[in-house]
């Protein structure tokens, strides 16, 4: 969440501009990794052979939104940090300084260092920038949750759901909720930011209503965490108890064919013959067994990837949301609360970043594909050496 008119602290706070400058070079740090990272999600994901999986459809989508959340308010923050205007003032005592303007009094002038948002450019940048946050937030959020229910669904074997599963209306649903979201959103189009009487743009504020921002933040706040948390909580409790029986399951059925190895032993004499014979009749259910085995073991894999996003995404935006929701307008000096606001939100959408990492140590299939991601051009190139000769 960003203030308008973002100038800067006095000289006395040295320390936080230092602050706020590591926070703006954090920032510009997930932009940079989070960028490269979350398209490659969207190009393993998005391949042919993964797409037929609900879920890794539901990965790719996420990787979309997560790239755009890195343009919103992380961009804003690297540029309001590392573009600084210069203004020559004379001194006058009646001069009110706000909680972002840094004046160094040299008898009757004043060097005051000017921060503005990427936002305060212009009223279009102001309205587009927040709506197109605000939206991609909460979509990305609900999408998460849609994602825990589809693998629910899947795992649990509810037959009377199961079509919710299909690629074809994970899509849909997708593409539902973000249309919902976006067209609830439409309003900051048009009601946040306004022009001021000299003339600067006054973002995340209302002309005719001074807390409609306010109170949309917290309802933000609620969509985008909030609610989607308590729903992730539930469903991920649901997963973890599903993966704890099939690993059971799993442990008996290996404890049980070991015993049952040990005791053909014993009788390994008597019974080669027939036992040559059941094992060449028997040599395709057991390559289907292993068949069937693997995929439980890719879909495991999936499930933990999808939980540990999951507690990612709470640990990182729960704090932000108790803070912004029930403290923010409480913090006192306002230049520590812009700071805070910006630590905060860096930490929410460090859950936008990590999520390429979550999969590679998750899932092998996920490995497997990122090396054939970068073999694949390898392996053209020596069968056209190999046709060529």
């Amino acid at each position: 969440m960003n203030d308008s008119l973002n100038l800067y602290s006095p000289q006395s706070q040295n320390g936080i501009q230092l602050s706020d400058r590591l926070l703006a070079i954090y920032s510009l740090v997930l932009i940079l990794i989070g960028t490269p990272c979350n398209l490659l999600c969207c190009l393993i994901y998005f391949q042919k052979e993964n797409r037929t999986n609900s879920i890794k459809t539901i990965f790719g989508y996420l990787a979309i939104l997560d790239t755009i959340v890195l343009y919103t308010f992380n961009l804003n923050y690297v540029v309001r940090e590392f573009n600084i205007d210069y203004e020559l003032v004379y001194y006058n005592k009646n001069i009110s300084i706000n909680e972002y303007s840094d004046f160094f009094i040299n008898d009757n002038i004043n060097i005051m260092i000017v921060k503005k948002n990427l936002e305060e450019y212009s009223l279009f940048t102001c309205r587009f920038l927040s709506y197109l946050a605000f939206s991609t937030l909460q979509t990305s959020s609900w999408i998460l949750a849609f994602g825990s229910l589809n693998r629910y669904l899947l795992i649990s074997k509810l037959t009377l759901f199961q079509f919710i599963c299909k690629r074809s209306y994970t899509t849909v649903i997708c593409l539902c909720i973000t249309c919902l979201f976006f067209l609830a959103n439409i309003h900051i189009l048009w009601m946040n930011g306004y022009h001021s009487l000299t003339g600067n743009i006054i973002c995340y504020q209302n002309k005719y209503y001074d807390n409609y921002i306010l109170w949309y933040q917290r309802i933000h706040l609620c969509l985008y965490s909030a609610l989607p948390s308590v729903i992730l909580f539930i469903l991920n409790i649901l997963l973890i108890r599903i993966i704890c029986a099939s690993k059971k399951r799993l442990h008996d059925h290996k404890r049980r064919a070991s015993s049952s190895t040990t005791s053909t032993k014993r009788d390994s004499h008597r019974k080669s013959l027939s036992l040559t014979y059941w094992s060449k009749s028997s040599s395709g259910k057991s390559n289907r067994s292993n068949s069937a085995r693997s995929i439980k073991r890719t879909s495991r894999k999936l499930t933990l990837s999808l939980i540990f996003i999951t507690v990612s995404y709470f640990i990182l935006t729960f704090p932000s949301t108790v803070i912004f929701s029930f403290f923010r307008s409480y913090i006192e000096p306002l230049s520590l609360r812009r700071t805070l606001s910006l630590l905060f939100t860096n930490l929410s959408t460090t859950t936008h970043v990590i999520r390429f990492f979550i999969y590679y140590f998750c899932s092998i299939d996920f490995r497997n594909d990122f090396y054939n991601l970068f073999s694949c051009k390898r392996s053209f190139r020596f069968q056209f050496i190999k046709t060529k000769q």
